[in-house]
């Protein structure tokens, strides 16, 4: 374990995994003793949102080299090509992400699903894959709900890892997605949705 939450008003020790540094961070705004994501992301630090870690300082971050933090930082465009991947229902467009949401994969990604949003009354964004996100990530997320929704559309969150339900928690975005444990649940609900609204539109004429 590479932090340690002890009380959440003394702060939490972060022990870096890279060099054996420690850094006592502020422990407001923590509400799980396993979840350290705010106070790494406080100050500057990478790595897992559990205590156990691993967790990197901001020294340590920089001497990894690139293609072994995120294999497609190298640019922008190989980011979407090789990490995000669309296909196509009836109702909704199925958007699958390799990897972290972060800051290197954010604005493709943003692309990518504005496209989506734009093709399909439903956007689904299959997370079964996805490791971690950022604070850029899930503004990304809000962005293009609020495109899905000026479409008369929706975005909804597939498979995510509890970390990832945790994020948007933290910042009271919890209640904005609909969120679904398996794609093909979120499928099924698509698709229920656009017969129930194919239904009303009918019952008007």
């Amino acid at each position: 374990m590479t932090a340690v939450p002890g009380t959440y008003s003394s702060g939490v020790p972060l022990t870096c995994d890279g060099c054996g540094d420690v850094a006592m961070t502020h422990g407001g705004g923590l509400h799980d003793a396993d979840v350290v994501y705010v106070a790494v992301a406080a100050i500057g630090w990478t790595g897992s949102a559990f205590a156990r870690g691993p967790h990197r300082c901001s020294r340590c971050t920089t001497a990894v080299p690139a293609l072994r933090r995120h294999t497609t930082r190298v640019t922008a465009s190989t980011a979407a090509l090789s990490l995000v991947t669309v296909r196509s229902t009836p109702t909704s467009s199925v958007v699958h992400i390799a990897g972290d949401i972060d800051a290197h994969l954010a604005s493709d990604l943003g692309s990518v699903l504005e496209d989506a949003a734009m093709s399909r009354p439903y956007v689904i964004a299959d997370l079964t894959d996805v490791g971690t996100i950022d604070s850029l990530g899930l503004a990304t997320l809000v962005r293009v709900r609020h495109t899905a929704r000026r479409h008369q559309g929706e975005l909804l969150l597939a498979g995510p890892s509890r970390f990832i339900q945790i994020v948007p928690r933290t910042m009271r975005l919890h209640t904005a997605f609909r969120t679904f444990a398996t794609l093909r649940q979120a499928i099924a609900a698509a698709n229920g949705r656009a017969d129930l609204d194919a239904d009303m539109r009918g019952s008007h004429r």
